[in-house]
This record gives C-alpha cells, structure tokens and sequence, in this order.
C-alpha cells in the first residue's frame, strides 16, 4: 500500500501546485487531438487561456479547447472513450 493519500490520482499540472485535478482540458482539431493537461479548479482559467494561447499561435485548421470534468478514477492515458464529462467547448 502506498502512504501518498493521492498516490494513482492525476495532480495539477501547474508548477507547484499539488491539488488533485478535476478537470482535463484538450486542444482538438479535424487532424489531431492532443492529449491535454489536467487542471484543478484554481488553476482552470490560466490551462485554458495557455492551450488557446498555442492553438492560436500555431492555428492551421480551426481548432476547440474543450473542458471536461473528472472523476476520481479515470483513464489516464489514450486519445478515448475516458470517463469524463465535457463541460464545454471553445473554437479558436
């Protein structure tokens, strides 16, 4: 038995921030979709704005950052299905 109470469960991906997430945020396009980062509440605005930042940046085709809430234990890795609810979708 690991002693980290979080130990298996995904973490913020800011830097220094240590709180589970709840949210997975993802850039999708027609092309690819890339896999994302995991975002506690705090944090969720600042994900968001940094993915649309990029997609902006490097926009060839339209694109959508799209929010989804998690559950305590879900997938971690691979492109879908995953147990998340998508809580909403912005184009850029």
């Amino acid at each position: 038995m690991h002693s980290d109470p979080l130990h298996g469960e995904q973490s913020c991906s800011m830097p220094r921030c240590g709180r589970p997430s709840c949210f997975h945020v993802r850039l999708e396009a027609a092309a690819r979709t890339e896999t994302g980062r995991d975002s506690c509440g705090a944090h969720l605005a600042e994900v968001v704005q940094e993915l649309a930042l990029r997609a902006r940046e490097r926009r060839k085709r339209p694109a959508r950052v799209v929010v989804y809430a998690t559950g305590e234990r879900r997938r971690t890795k691979g492109p879908g299905p995953f147990d998340r609810l998508a809580l909403g979708t912005i184009p850029v």
